[in-house]
């Protein structure tokens, strides 16, 4: 257990992601930004990581790929947030524009902020569980990374997706 808490908080640290790994990311907002809807969006997922891993000098070891994984990661957290700050807007506008009329269907604000704590407590025990599937093995590290790329980048195009839903 005291592994896995290192491994999360080693995970959690995003200033530990720095070059060279995190130079290989910098194309993923153009390429997202490019994309439209969640499918075509998936696209993108994972092409920074795959570019450190043939690219930083230790991107073929176990850190290395973590660390090509997580500073990709952070891109997308980035993004993620980004994004919910516009849903957000866009779901209070959505709720403002509502609220006289059907009151009881006005709460978009605090439905998107309870389904994003909940996905927060989902990613992280679902990644805890894709790091643990590997026990003590070295692909735990590179398993778990790749968890928190793939959850969160999968989660910033979902938000991109209310929000345009919502008209925002």
């Amino acid at each position: 257990m005291t592994r896995f808490l290192a491994l999360l908080a080693l995970i959690a640290t995003p200033a530990l992601a720095e070059e060279p790994y995190d130079s290989f990311s910098t194309g993923i907002a153009d390429c997202v930004a490019a994309t439209d809807g969640i499918e075509a969006g998936r696209a993108c997922i994972g092409t920074g990581a795959a570019a450190c891993f043939d690219g930083a000098p230790d991107g073929q070891t176990t850190t290395g790929m973590m660390f090509c994984g997580l500073a990709e990661r952070d891109v997308w957290d980035r993004l993620l947030n980004e994004e919910y700050g516009l849903a957000r807007d866009a779901a209070r506008a959505a709720d403002e524009a509502e609220r006289a009329d059907f009151p009881e269907f006005a709460r978009r604000v605090e439905q998107l902020r309870d389904a994003q704590r909940a996905w927060i407590a989902y990613r992280d025990a679902n990644c805890a569980m894709e790091y643990g599937l590997w026990g003590a093995g070295s692909m735990r590290q590179i398993a778990g990374a790749d968890c928190q790329l793939r959850m969160t980048a999968g989660r910033m195009l979902e938000l991109r997706a209310y929000r345009q839903q919502l008209g925002g």
